[in-house]
């Protein structure tokens, strides 16, 4: 019966998964946009999503989409520009970033910047385009797909030489700080230190929680499951934090981040601490309950499959209590996770989290293979033996 709804739920989620691509194909289409109204579109080319935008007769610009990657995953924009190369009006064609920073963006007017700029400029953040705080990546995001559409303008649809743009490393103290954490992380969970766990969890409480806002979430699982992986000139911290944590339990089979480099972890063992509580569920219900974040997880992925937007149906309250940003379930579960840490260790951890229970879905796999392979290793070396004895006998 285990093994039948496992593979329902895996089922649902490939069934899921290719609803949601049918469902996104379906419903990015550009003459939807404001600012495509009163222009007759026509097709230019057929690799680039570029158009000749007309009045009539008459040539009034052209109009072209780009795509980046933004916070929650790729992002696209479409580009309305004169004849004369520059931009009259742009907007995000589609999107899966959080609804906050979205949000950021417009109350800022972030996006009144561009209209007026030159085609051929290099929209480099905070030198040509003023990044809103609080929604850097997605600021720098929209800068980039922004120049990938104008671009295309200038190329295919005038004709002209657009300006080369390399590839530069995003280095910046924030990598060095969580390369850093991140080592101190496995040092403290190869060496089994206690003392070094703590240091390493009060500091990630300080910058991956507070400051950086970096905790790993299930839209990282969600962006990985739809292909949306970041670049990482540009997010090099989402891979050495992702990366690494999925490497060792990969390799090495220990799950390094909850272990050591959670800040929502190191939140509620203070809180354990402070109370001096520690309640325990009877064995029956325990074994019940800490079935709650596998369920959770499943109906998450299903929901962020069949939407192709991995922010959709996050719903761990880590952004909410480290940066005040939050929405709908998230005001109800942060509140229970914190009276609940003053009263069971780990509450959230053990009975809702859906990082832990990802990865110790990933341990278990690991652990699978691993046996698998034990087996089939004993499997010929006992059969050699045999081998052996049949030829002496011939």
């Amino acid at each position: 019966m285990n093994k039948l709804i496992q593979w329902l739920a895996y089922g649902s989620l490939v069934a899921a998964f290719v609803a949601g691509q049918l469902h996104h194909s379906k419903n990015n289409e550009i003459h939807s946009l404001d600012l495509t109204q009163g222009f007759t579109l026509e097709k230019m080319g057929l690799m680039d999503e570029l158009y000749a935008a007309r009045q009539g007769d008459t040539l009034m610009g052209y109009l072209a989409c780009g795509q980046a990657q933004g916070y929650g995953g790729p992002l696209e924009v479409a580009v309305l520009s004169d004849t004369s190369g520059h931009i009259q009006n742009m907007a995000l064609k589609h999107h899966v970033e959080t609804y906050s920073f979205v949000e950021k963006l417009k109350a800022n007017y972030y996006f009144r910047q561009y209209k007026g700029k030159v085609l051929a400029d290099s929209f480099a953040v905070h030198r040509d385009v003023n990044a809103v705080s609080g929604a850097t990546i997605s600021s720098a995001g929209i800068a980039r797909a922004t120049r990938k559409a104008s671009y295309t303008i200038l190329e295919k649809g005038m004709q002209q030489h657009a300006p080369e743009i390399e590839k530069q490393w995003r280095v910046t103290p924030k990598e060095g700080i969580v390369l850093i954490l991140f080592m101190l992380g496995v040092m403290a969970t190869f060496m089994k230190k206690k003392n070094l766990r703590y240091l390493t969890l009060g500091l990630s409480l300080i910058f991956f929680g507070f400051l950086f806002n970096a905790s790993i979430t299930l839209s990282h699982f969600g962006r990985i499951l739809l292909g949306y992986l970041p670049d990482m000139h540009h997010h090099l911290a989402w891979w050495i934090l992702m990366g690494g944590s999925l490497i060792t339990i990969v390799v090495w089979g220990r799950n390094v981040y909850c272990h050591a480099l959670c800040p929502f972890h190191a939140t509620q063992m203070l809180l354990n601490k402070v109370s001096g509580i520690n309640m325990k569920f009877a064995m029956k219900t325990m074994r019940i309950i800490r079935k709650i974040p596998g369920f959770l997880v499943w109906l998450s992925l299903v929901l962020i499959l069949l939407s192709s937007n991995p922010t959709l149906a996050g719903y761990e309250p880590f952004a909410m209590l480290f940066s005040l940003e939050g929405y709908g379930v998230q005001w109800y579960i942060l509140p229970a996770a914190l009276v609940g840490s003053l009263f069971i260790s780990d509450f959230f951890c053990h009975y809702l989290c859906p990082v832990g229970a990802t990865f110790k879905w990933i341990k278990k796999q690991r652990r699978e293979v691993k046996i698998l392979f034990s087996k089939k290793q004993n499997a010929q070396e006992d059969e050699q033996p045999k081998k052996t004895k049949e030829r002496k006998i011939a």
